[in-house]
């Protein structure tokens, strides 16, 4: 496996601080139109179909993980992998730009709805044609036992700075200058200029030529390779397994606030509290997830994740239970959801060490791009399929979805637990 390349200190620090600048302004940028819960606030004002709200979250992860395995081969051809970054940026930007325009606009909901998904989709995607990109540079320039620590800086210097994200985000909405959906105008155009400076330092950074794979490959023969790998590699595809578990977990992180909205009443000023609480115990807890990951390494923490998402669903659960039995009712009941929000928080940062960050030391280096790329579609299918969430609404009502999500986080950990751990040292 690759543990990076043999880059000048110097060069090593830069590149590392200028990849924790991009990921600072994308995660503060991120709060201020979280998926989870300002985005799927903003739908439910559109429709009442729980299926198109549930499909918020899932289509900004699927939109960046689907597109990657169909890239791979292209990327694997080049030496340097950062053009293909540069070009999928300049159409995130005009995507977002879009959206903020169309949301001022159009007035028609259907309308408004409609241009909000195809363009929401566009920039995922968009997102999803720089994602390998994005990680191969970071392989190249970061050494394996720095990543750990990259990806905990990034996402504590993006909660510092989003630490006023939930103010911001309740201001704007509730402003009487600003009704809606103008004012969520506003936080896509804010989102749309953060995140160009953004981009624009990740791009400034030195990328090394790699090795590359000078043979043409088609995508279906790579995607027959890719296949031919999850087959014969049994930790890789137990691993896979585990991950697409937890994916499938997260089938009840956009319902937690409808579930206050449409049950417990909950005023569109809480979302403030939610985003603040969600960041919060974001911010607190990056720096435990990336000494865990770098001392312990990531099974353990792909272990605690599970354990993370099987307690959130555990209480989500509890509360529809206890306010339906005991009838509870009050103005204070939305705030009961405050505690899912803050367990959601702390457990977010370690997504990205369970995934990708175990691949890139999992994979070799020429056949890293394919392992990428085939392991993000998959989970882009998987995170799709956990779109289909509000039909469990439907069908089963709020106690049947969590209770899904309960199971599905019991059945990560196990498979997580049989896991090897790849890394030797500190072990």
């Amino acid at each position: 496996m690759s543990l990076g390349v043999a880059l000048p200190e110097r060069e090593v620090r830069r590149s590392f601080w200028l990849n924790v600048f991009n990921g600072a302004l994308f995660n503060f940028a991120g709060r201020l139109i979280d998926p989870p819960v300002v985005l799927t606030w903003f739908v439910s004002h559109l429709t009442s179909s729980n299926l198109l709200i549930g499909l918020v979250t899932p289509l900004s992860q699927a939109g960046w993980l689907l597109p990657q395995a169909f890239v791979s081969a292209r990327v694997q051809r080049m030496r340097r992998k950062m053009p293909s970054y540069a070009a999928a940026a300049g159409i995130r930007v005009a995507a977002w730009l879009l959206l903020a325009a169309a949301v001022w606009w159009v007035e028609i909901p259907a309308i408004l709805l409609a241009a909000f998904f195809a363009l929401y989709t566009l920039a995922w995607v968009a997102a999803g044609l720089a994602g390998l990109a994005f990680f191969e540079v970071t392989a190249k320039t970061i050494p394996a036992w720095r990543r750990g620590r990259l990806f905990a800086t990034r996402q504590l210097t993006g909660g510092l700075l989003s630490l006023g994200a939930g103010w911001i985000v309740k201001v704007i909405l509730t402003h009487p200058g600003l009704p809606f959906p103008r004012n969520h105008a506003i936080l896509f155009l804010l989102y749309s200029i953060i995140i160009i400076p953004a981009m624009l330092a990740f791009i400034s950074i030195r990328e090394p030529p790699g090795t590359a794979v000078s043979k043409r490959i088609g995508t279906k023969e790579q995607l027959r390779r890719g296949w031919r790998f999850l087959k014969v590699d049994t930790v890789y595809r137990r691993y896979m397994l585990a991950r697409a578990m937890l994916g499938l977990a997260d089938i009840a992180l956009p319902f937690y606030g409808i579930y206050a909205k449409e049950m417990l009443g909950a005023p569109d000023g809480i979302i403030g509290w939610y985003l603040t609480a969600r960041v919060g115990s974001r911010l607190a807890f990056n720096l435990p997830w990336g000494w865990i990951s770098d001392k312990r390494g990531n099974r353990l923490v792909m272990r605690l994740q599970s354990l993370g998402y099987g307690l959130t669903a555990l209480l989500a659960l509890a509360l529809v239970v206890g306010v339906e039995s005991l009838h509870l009712r009050g103005t204070w009941l939305p705030f009961l959801v405050v505690p899912l929000y803050f367990i959601d928080g702390a457990i977010r940062p370690a997504q990205i060490l369970a995934g990708s960050n175990f691949l890139l030391e999992l994979a070799p280096e020429e056949e890293r791009p394919l392992y990428l790329g085939l392991s993000n579609t998959l989970m882009g299918i998987v995170v799709l399929t956990s779109g289909f969430g509000g039909l469990l609404v439907d069908l089963m009502g709020f106690v049947g979805l969590f209770a899904t999500a309960l199971v599905l986080s019991t059945a990560a950990y196990a498979l997580a637990t049989g896991l090897p751990e790849p890394r030797r040292e500190g072990m």
